[in-house]
């Protein structure tokens, strides 16, 4: 482990935070030392509005504005989901920048007067903790396998993860770390956190802010997945003018209770790269473009360490697998290369695997 001697202010962390969306990766900040004694405190610290980028598919990313008491309130609900429980020590990999990374990298802990210590998911894990809570984001749990005899001897250890889909390391962490408690943060830039749910039980339940939008396709044990329709006073804006009342998100689920639900799977085929956003017929179309006539398709696979990629199966010889390999490195942005190109029939060689395509692991943050 490490031992932390490269202290912040929370004043310049803060600051930082809200300003230049800046991460102080390796630096731990004491965030008592700001005094938020309740939630008129940390509301009085906030600008009124801060912009929050999610990307969209092939496209530029989006800004969505959020307002101070949005934040706090979603602040709150968190707080309160943590309290049976507190951790002495936040360990914060997700960037500042996002929605997920802010609250509970920087609000939170200040709501609660904790510790935080930001890291890398490569970083050495903090000395000193004794019920330390994880920010993570998919690499997390890549370097939380590597280090099962620190984790083991945490007296409690809790790991917040947020939308994209537990990668394999995390199914290894949890059956050698017994005592490491779970909690799944869902939602999107767009609507902050919809539901959580704790140590991998099936269902996510609503916030409490939160419920079902009144549709017709989406009922109590519905037959099957439907978009994911809420209402919730927490909704961000593109620009000037009250929230939305309503947002329909990108996932699929199936309702399983009045305030209960599954995951199912995004409409489509949009996944998660790193958190962001990428629609694989939009991508199918830039590498179809790029090669005219190639016979290819886009397919959403599971990766170890970032939890969803996506391959690209190609029909026809080795040369044309090498030249849409080459056109994705050409034409699609680095964060949207895949993780490989094969050839779709079966005997197929090694796979072409694309320079920008590594299993570095990554702190780019998931939207919500």
């Amino acid at each position: 482990m490490l031992t932390d001697t490269t202290g912040l202010s929370a004043a310049a962390c803060m600051e930082d935070a809200l300003t230049l969306r800046a991460t102080p990766f390796g630096h731990s900040v004491e965030w008592s030392d700001l005094g938020i004694r309740d939630d008129g405190d940390l509301l009085a610290a906030l600008p009124p509005r801060l912009p929050f980028e999610t990307s969209g598919t092939t496209g530029e990313p989006v800004v969505w504005w959020r307002t101070r008491e949005q934040l706090v309130r979603e602040a709150r609900h968190i707080a309160d989901l943590l309290a049976a429980e507190p951790a002495d020590l936040f360990v914060v990999h997700a960037p500042l920048r996002h929605l997920y990374g802010l609250l509970f990298g920087c609000l939170v802990p200040a709501l609660l007067g904790r510790r935080a210590h930001y890291a890398r998911p490569v970083d050495p894990l903090p000395r000193g903790a004794h019920r330390p809570l994880y920010v993570a984001v998919p690499s997390t749990w890549w370097q939380l396998r590597r280090s099962l005899r620190e984790l083991r001897g945490y007296e409690r250890l809790t790991v917040a993860h947020s939308t994209a889909p537990l990668p394999d390391a995390a199914v290894a962490v949890r059956r050698a770390v017994p005592r490491l408690a779970l909690l799944e943060v869902h939602g999107s830039t767009e609507t902050g956190m919809v539901g959580t749910r704790a140590d991998g039980r099936w269902d996510f339940a609503l916030a409490p802010d939160v419920t079902f939008a009144a549709r017709r396709e989406v009922s109590v044990a519905a037959p099957s997945p439907v978009p994911l329709a809420v209402r919730s006073p927490r909704i961000a804006v593109r620009t000037e003018g009250p929230p939305a009342p309503e947002h329909v998100l990108d996932d699929l689920v199936t309702v399983t209770g009045p305030r209960t639900y599954r995951l199912a799977g995004r409409r489509g085929g949009l996944i998660k790269i790193n958190g962001r956003r990428a629609g694989l017929a939009d991508i199918e179309a830039v590498l179809r473009g790029s090669v005219p006539g190639a016979d290819l398709r886009c397919v959403a696979v599971p990766d170890p360490v970032r939890g969803e990629w996506y391959e690209v199966l190609v029909d026809g010889t080795e040369r044309e697998r090498r030249t849409v390999a080459a056109a994705a490195l050409r034409a699609l942005p680095a964060w949207q290369a895949p993780r490989a190109v094969r050839l779709r029939a079966s005997g197929a060689s090694i796979p072409v695997r694309l320079p920008s395509t590594s299993t570095s692991t990554s702190t780019e943050e998931n939207d919500s």
